[in-house]
């Protein structure tokens, strides 16, 4: 029997020569050590087109959902990946490559590549499998999921994926991805990260789903740019080119963060804002703009949702309230017939209630009982909740000045056009989404969006591959006899995942779950409550998971696949992307050991369970999804993507987004009548909190919160400048760079502990603790901590640092709360 066992403790000192002298075991030497920047005969080409001792240059995409899908030169020289290179791009303002991207060699011959399929003969976490082959493999799947469905139905199986191949074959494309198509002929269970969603939930309560991003190359027509919950000089860095780039030519640079960071160095102005408390400071600053008369009439009458009429019991006046029988439409995006009922105003120009389309002149406040119906205009009541947060009580909540908030208010409606770049800082926390509707309404209410220069949001450009897609007939096939795919029998968040494993049932219904297929992901360190995610996967009866290296969560499976790097198949990278294109993928070598890719493995299983007839080719698959009246228009297709290596998915010129809103008026809105969860173990909320501005400290780290008196330490989840959440650990040249995991600690904290830097400490709190290095860090403010949120329990000294945090989440929002996190600390 041959034993394979994870490599050891990760706290060792790791060298260039150590990494090479393990990855030759795994025949990869002779790449490593082409690794020097020649550029002698280099040719353009194809994997199959190798010469001997010419290098060539194939097509790369870097796609680890760090957001910049970078497009590179792989260079190729006798069969093996010998560096990377930033390749051309139809416009090339977007070229980039960062760290990340300069060391996919070491990634594809790390000594952590799983080469053949494995299956687990210890304990689970323990790390010891034995090599089998791939039909002892897919038939052992085959056989135990075939049982499984037999007696326990489709939903026995749960597909759980995460964000760690953007491609839209053997990625996790939300939406559109080939996955989708293998959960929906298997008619399994889905199930993801939960992560990233709260400050976009909230936002949409005012935009309704709008994309309020313009295109990078606009911010050279900001005025003033501001980064509010973005550290993309570590995230980034390709959008902080295009920051720089605007501030070098005289747009005002503005960073709101609580860290003195590398964005922070470069600004203009610094807003040190206490973690968690952003929305306080939005509130603060929305009241100043009232306060002053700078959201001017017409925008409260004619833009915003301020006019309709709040009956008491929170629903809005409708005409239909008022005599007026409902007409019905067709729905534009389901075809089906729909009743229209107007939201009311009481329009002063007609002195009549009206629908609010129709009103000249709609009333903002004190307007009397209609036909004896008590109301409140949406001004009233978002003014008397914004008016509890003036200067002086906002301040008080997020440590910024009066005089700065009243500043920012001034640069909102003085300075603009005004770009406000938000990425996820602010959704980590679990009163996310309570933040996120203020937060963008300071820019919606300033008229900041829908123009050049003036934009909110996201940087990413990825909606018309989820909105315009042949999704559908991609994702929903049929067989030879007509018969459509089952598609999934539900959806579980992880917040339940335990419960329904073990009890076989879901809201008092019968859910039986007994084995997991996981794919793109690594929950066991980057889900919060690290315990948690153990119990649930210790829970299965029989874990799959493909992965390119041993990761942690690896540890837990009873089947190993190995799957092959991006570099190591066709693909099309296809979402998540900083730049407006999508970007041919070509096989550039050939698979290391018995690696295959995703897409090979799904149809490979469904030939297994006798599904196959579902499946299709990959070439198959994105022409189906490509074919579209949208993407013909712009003349994308599989073919033009071949040819070109990199098509625009917008028509030419700069994308500005925002010009119109999908909510129920078309208007920015400042309430909302009802409130659906998005969290499947909700049963009960008060919808009260959600129908108009409400906000709240987080629950853990809030200064007013009982628990900090005994973790007076709150805790920053870092992303890293070398990794993307826990991809490229496996690498030896970040190794060299970033050994282990350290805590950054603000020097006067440090004192105060004892501690200096290199001593160890351990953190903890009431969910776990973790054991590490310390770091002094100058750019933290005081009782905060940080550390990066990438590394594996083999790295820590004790513990791990994904047990600090709660699983538990807001009753509306499925979101994962990495920053809201209080902890002691205490010198070892």
């Amino acid at each position: 029997m041959t034993m394979v066992e994870s490599t050891g403790s990760r706290n060792v000192g790791f060298t260039r020569r150590s990494f090479i002298k393990g990855a030759a075991v795994l025949t990869a030497a002779g790449a490593l050590t082409g690794c020097s920047a020649q550029t002698d005969a280099l040719v353009e080409g194809s994997a199959e087109s190798a010469k001997a001792g010419t290098e060539e240059l194939l097509a790369g995409v870097c796609r680890g959902n760090c957001g910049g899908g970078c497009f590179l030169n792989v260079h190729v020289r006798d069969g093996q990946v010998v560096r990377t290179s930033a390749r051309d791009l139809p416009n090339t303002e977007y070229n980039r490559i960062c760290p990340r991207g300069l060391t996919h060699v070491g990634r594809i011959y790390s000594a952590d590549r799983v080469l053949y399929p494995m299956k687990r003969v210890g304990e689970r976490g323990s790390g010891e499998f034995e090599r089998i082959t791939w039909d002892e493999a897919l038939d052992t799947i085959a056989e135990k999921w075939t049982g499984y469905r037999e007696q326990y139905g489709n939903q026995s199986i749960m597909f759980f994926y995460g964000s760690g191949n953007y491609a839209l074959l053997s990625g996790s494309c939300n939406s559109v991805g080939a996955f989708v198509r293998f959960e929906n002929v298997l008619g399994c269970t889905d199930a993801g990260l939960d992560v990233d969603v709260g400050t976009g939930y909230g936002a949409t309560r005012a935009h309704g789903g709008a994309d309020l991003a313009n295109e990078l190359t606009d911010r050279k027509n900001a005025k003033t740019q501001i980064l509010w919950g973005n550290n993309p000089a570590i995230s980034l860095p390709h959008t902080l080119h295009f920051m720089m780039k605007a501030k070098e030519n005289g747009t005002r640079f503005i960073v709101v963060d609580p860290v003195f960071n590398a964005n922070a160095a470069k600004a203009d102005w610094w807003i040190p804002v206490k973690p968690g408390t952003d929305g306080a400071l939005a509130l603060g600053v929305l009241n100043v703009l009232f306060e002053n008369g700078w959201i001017d009439d017409d925008t409260l009458r004619n833009k915003t949702n301020c006019g309709l009429l709040i009956k008491e019991d929170g629903m809005f006046l409708r005409m239909s309230d008022l005599g007026v029988e409902p007409t019905e439409t067709t729905d534009a995006k389901t075809g089906k017939v729909k009743a229209v009922d107007p939201p009311a105003v009481w329009d002063e120009a007609a002195g009549k209630a009206v629908a609010y389309s129709e009103a000249i002149a709609p009333a903002l406040e004190n307007v009397a009982p209609i036909d004896g119906i008590a109301v409140q205009t949406v001004y009233e009541n978002a003014m008397s909740y914004i008016s509890q947060y003036d200067t002086a009580s906002a301040s008080a909540i997020c440590g910024v000045s009066e005089d700065d908030i009243r500043e920012l208010a001034r640069v909102y409606h003085e300075d603009g056009p005004v770009t406000t770049e938000i990425m996820q800082g602010l959704n980590h926390y679990r009163n996310a989404h309570y933040t996120g509707w203020p937060v963008y309404l300071v820019g919606l209410l300033t008229g900041n969006f829908g123009k050049p220069g003036a934009a909110i949001g996201q940087s990413e450009e990825y909606l018309p591959q989820m909105l315009y897609s042949n999704i559908v007939k991609a994702c929903f096939p049929d067989d030879s006899a007509g018969n459509v795919a089952s598609g999934v029998a539900g959806h579980l968040d992880t917040t339940v995942l335990y419960d329904v494993i073990s009890t076989g049932t879901f809201k008092g219904e019968d859910y039986v779950v007994k084995s997991a297929y996981i794919h793109c992901s690594n929950p066991m360190v980057t889900m919060c409550g690290h315990d948690y995610t153990k119990s649930w996967i210790s829970a299965l009866e029989f874990v799959v998971v493909a992965d390119m290296c041993m990761t942690e969560t690896c540890k837990y499976a009873d089947i190993v696949l190995p799957a092959a790097h991006w570099f190591e198949q066709k693909d099309i990278g296809f979402l998540f992307s900083s730049h407006p294109y999508l970007l041919r993928q070509d096989k550039c070598v050939e698979p290391l050991g018995e690696a295959k890719p995703d897409f090979e493995i799904f149809g490979a299983i469904l030939d297994r369970l006798g599904l196959g007839e579902f499946w299709c080719t990959g070439d198959e698959y994105a022409d189906i999804v490509l074919d579209s009246d949208y993407w013909k228009a712009l003349g994308v297709s599989r073919e033009s993507i071949e040819k070109n290596g990199a098509v625009r998915i917008y028509p030419e010129g700069d994308k500005i987004g925002g010009q119109v809103l999908p909510t129920e008026t078309g208007r920015i809105q400042l309430y909302q009548e009802s409130a659906v969860p998005n969290n499947v173990a909700t049963t009960d909320f008060d919808i009260t909190l959600e129908r108009g501005l409400h906000w709240e400290t987080p629950v853990f780290i809030g200064e007013d919160r009982e628990y900090r008196q005994k973790y007076p330490y709150s805790v920053l989840s870092e992303h890293m400048r070398t990794h993307t959440h826990t991809q490229w650990w496996e690498c030896g040249y970040v190794r060299e760079f970033e050994r282990g995991p350290v805590v950054r600690i603000n020097p006067d904290d440090a004192a105060e502990l004892g501690v200096s830097e290199g001593d160890t400490v351990k953190l903890s709190n009431d969910f776990g603790y973790v054991v590490m290095k310390v770091a002094i860090s100058a750019g933290l403010p005081r009782k905060m901590v940080s550390s990066g949120r990438s590394w594996q329990k083999d790295d820590f000294i004790d513990g791990h640092f994904a047990s600090l945090s709660s699983k538990d989440y807001n009753p509306m929002i499925a979101n994962q709360a990495f920053n809201d996190v209080a902890v002691m600390i205490e010198k070892m």
